[in-house]
This record gives C-alpha cells, sequence and structure tokens, in this order.
C-alpha cells in the first residue's frame, strides 16, 4: 500500500473538519462549541482546496470564519448570564434521545442512498478541470447570469433594510 503525502495532508484536513464538529454538536459550554466551530469552517476550507474548487474555499474564509464566526462570538460573549451553563445549554435527556434516534435513521437513509447510487469511479487524467475557476465563475456571474446576481443582491438589501425596521419597531 503505497500511501503519498497529498494523502496524508487530505485525511487529516478531513479529520481536522470532523472531529470539532462533534464538539460543536455535545459540548456543554457555547462558547467552547464556537471556537470549535472555526476549526470546522477551516477543514471545509481546506477541504475545497483539495476540490479545486479555490473559490469557494476563500469565501469559505471570508464570509464563514470572517464574517458569520466573529458575529456569533461576540453575540455570545454580549449576552448576559451566559457563563452558566445550567440556564443556557438544558437539554432533556429524553430530547437528547430522541434527537440521537433521528440522527441515527437519517445517517442510515443517507448511507442507503450513497451504497445503492453506484458512483462511477474516475481514475487519474480521467477528468479535464478549468485551470482557473474564479475566472470562469466571474465571466459567468457577468455575462450569463447578471440578471440573477443583481436579483439576489436587492433582495439580500430589501432583508437587511427589513431587519432593520423590525428591529428598531422591537427597540421601543
Amino acid at each position: 500500500m503505497n500511501v503519498e503525502m497529498k494523502e496524508i495532508v487530505f485525511f487529516g484536513v478531513a479529520a481536522m473538519t470532523m472531529v470539532p464538529c462533534f464538539f460543536v454538536a455535545f459540548s456543554r459550554n457555547i462558547l467552547h462549541s464556537a471556537f470549535a466551530l472555526f476549526f470546522t469552517f477551516l477543514g471545509a476550507s481546506g477541504l475545497y482546496f483539495f476540490l479545486d474548487a479555490d473559490f469557494l474555499a476563500l469565501v469559505q474564509l471570508i464570509i464563514y470564519i470572517g464574517g458569520v464566526l466573529v458575529l456569533l462570538l461576540f453575540a455570545i460573549l454580549l449576552t448576559k448570564n451566559i457563563d452558566n451553563i445550567r440556564s443556557t445549554n438544558a437539554v432533556a435527556a429524553k430530547r437528547a434521545a430522541a434527537a440521537g434516534v433521528v440522527t441515527a435513521a437519517m445517517f442510515g437513509v443517507i448511507l442507503y442512498a450513497f451504497l445503492a447510487s453506484g458512483w462511477p469511479f474516475r481514475h487519474s487524467g480521467a477528468g479535464q478541470y478549468p485551470a482557473v475557476t474564479t475566472k470562469a465563475l466571474g465571466k459567468l456571474l457577468l455575462t450569463t447570469y447578471l440578471l440573477p446576481f443583481e436579483a439576489i443582491s436587492i433582495l439580500l438589501l430589501a432583508v437587511l433594510i427589513g431587519s432593520l425596521v423590525i428591529a428598531n419597531r422591537s427597540v421601543k
């Protein structure tokens, strides 16, 4: 069995993605969960790099780690009484057992779909990837998909303005 360095790094990045996921899900401290989420997002970005999706990897770093996670950490740290674990992270045993059963059932369905689908295997050199994915994606966004791209940006702006109006009403 000949293991290359690329495979070792891939399994390391995959472990760096999966192990913190368990800490996020099962940690009793919400701050520890948020910090574990950082390593999960970082590992997902590394997996995007392995898929030659450099644009998605950079978006993962900028948007999720730079924006969402920092916002989440600020929200956690600025919340009063967040250090009291019993009041902030109370989960009943029956709810946890029900969640475990549902999770196991969903995992079984996904595993069955994965095994029954008959995935085609690729050998090295079988497929051609574009040299630069960002250039092709930018060209598509500014030519073919310009109207949907602009419509989504206007929709997101409307949602932002609407959330500010709702938040302003609730404060008064």
